[in-house]
């Protein structure tokens, strides 16, 4: 991969109308209010913009904005100078660099990107550090320079270095092969000091080159993965991709801009804590055995998934911020889930099956909203219910990690009630308002239970993890560590209901 150079968020060229015709414009980098603003002179008025527009800037760069949201053409009038056209242009993605990119063609090569919390994940601290004993090499460092003038060596050398080990891991998955590297940059030293300084970058190489909408599709779906073993949501960041050419020459990667692209936490936000490196579940620099089949797993099943898992993402999203409708969302995931991830449908009696026959065909021949109810009531009856789905995924997690989490079951079935107590309405078998202080509780514990048995099946050794100490900077740590404290609080809430 050749050396990414910086974006500029200005640019200024001529963009290309569907009639051939070329207009000035000015294209202003800056995400979510990122705009293209065109310009036409004459009195004729120009063309339709359409969704994909192609431009070139004055130094030759090739622009190619994509998915454009246009405003209708206006018209300007100066004295002495005549009419003018102008349109604002909304593009969703926006590439710059040598070559214009034709969206419908599978001509990508890989895609490149950062995320908010890679050097947590990858935590690869061996890889840059401080020689300890710097005085015994120093010596053999100054000789290698070969300049032509003296280098006096003092008292207290100090020697930094990185130890050019640049791929942390690549694992070869049903999406491409997904790797995570090291991209140091350095100053050559002087009087201001010398500095290395690090950016981690996550690559996906598809087998073969591939559409811009799949690109964006086998992004998206290793950065969900890297939010769950992150605990919280991430922000993509410094966007490259690697086009095919007709040759096997290395071509400098376009630079893209997502208008729209998923955002992170800053420093400054209170919402969550930034993960501890000890917290992530993976270690795939201690045990890349793990991590690789964890990953290659994942991904298998993440088009079947991938609805539920987007679910979950939305509820990372909101951080240490809880509320009614995030846990609706929170046990509304299960429901999303494929067949082969819930309890297999139960065979009904044949009476039982002749009775439900009988019964679509009465109210199948009927109409109104009582028996739509009805209908939808029979097309459930031999499939498992919500409840029975979120217990089935507590057992594989109960399964795993041993007694501590013997009642989770009580603690799910609890928060499916407090779901169906906002979604069907209040229930006399259930006083809401016991329970409703442990509402965070009861929704991280919905959390926890679908994104660990997610990965419990992929391959995770949760035993061996829940084994750790661990610091409280993940939402599976920190539903850990207040686990007996809170089911204590529930257990108190429901005798006093009782």
């Amino acid at each position: 991969m050749k050396k990414m150079t910086s974006k500029k968020s200005r640019l200024l060229g001529n963009f290309s109308l569907t009639d051939g015709s070329q207009v000035f414009g000015e294209l202003r980098l800056k995400g979510r209010n990122t705009l293209l603003q065109l310009r036409h002179e004459g009195t004729n008025r120009p063309p339709e913009v359409q969704q994909l527009i192609h431009g070139q800037l004055h130094d030759l760069s090739k622009i190619t904005c994509l998915q454009c949201v246009c405003s209708d053409w206006g018209h300007s009038w100066r004295k002495d100078e005549g009419v003018y056209h102008h349109a604002d242009v909304f593009p969703h993605f926006v590439t710059v660099g040598s070559q214009h990119l034709q969206p419908e063609q599978p001509s990508i090569k890989a895609v490149h990107f950062t995320i908010n919390d890679l050097s947590s994940i990858f935590y690869d601290v061996d890889a840059f550090g401080h020689a300890g004993d710097s005085k015994s090499l120093i010596e053999a460092v100054v000789k290698s320079k070969k300049v032509d003038r003296t280098i006096q060596v003092g008292d207290m050398p100090q020697i930094v270095y990185f130890t050019g080990k640049r791929e942390i891991i690549a694992v070869d998955t049903e999406i491409g092969r997904i790797s995570v590297n090291h991209c140091p940059g350095y100053t050559m030293g002087g009087p201001n000091g010398v500095s290395i300084k690090n950016k981690m970058m996550v690559s996906v190489t598809p087998a073969m080159p591939v559409t811009f909408k799949d690109c964006i599709e086998r992004t998206m779906t290793v950065v969900r993965f890297l939010a769950l073993l992150a605990g919280r949501k991430q922000g993509i960041k410094s966007v490259y991709l690697d086009i095919a050419g007709e040759t096997d020459q290395p071509r400098e990667p376009l630079q893209l801009s997502w208008s729209f692209a998923p955002r992170g936490y800053k420093k400054k936000d209170k919402i969550v804590e930034a993960p501890h490196s000890r917290d992530i579940p993976l270690d795939a620099v201690r045990r890349p055995e793990e991590f690789t089949t964890v990953l290659k797993n994942w991904v298998v099943r993440d088009s079947t998934w991938r609805l539920a898992r987007t679910r979950y993402d939305a509820c990372l999203l909101k951080g240490n911020l809880y509320d009614t409708d995030r846990l609706i969302a929170a046990a509304n995931m299960f429901d999303l889930l494929p067949k082969e991830a819930v309890p297999i449908p139960l065979e009904m009696p044949v009476e039982l099956v002749e009775a439900h026959a009988q019964c679509r065909a009465i109210f199948k021949k009927l109409r109104g909203i009582e028996r739509d109810s009805v209908m939808n009531a029979l097309g459930r009856m031999n499939k498992p219910s919500l409840t029975k789905k979120v217990l089935h995924r507590a057992d594989i997690v109960r399964s795993r990690l041993g007694s501590k989490y013997s009642e989770l079951a009580l603690i799910t079935k609890t928060a499916i009630q407090c779901r169906n107590h906002f979604v069907h309405g209040g229930s006399d078998n259930f006083n809401y308002a016991a329970v409703a202080p442990l509402t965070s509780f009861l929704t991280d514990a919905l959390e926890f239970t679908f994104a660990a048995s997610d990965l419990i099946e992929a391959g995770w050794n949760a035993g061996s993890w829940s084994s750790k100490h661990h610091a409280g900077g993940h939402n599976f740590t920190r539903f850990r560590m207040e686990y007996d404290e809170n089911l204590a609080a529930l257990k108190a809430a429901l005798d006093n209901n009782n």
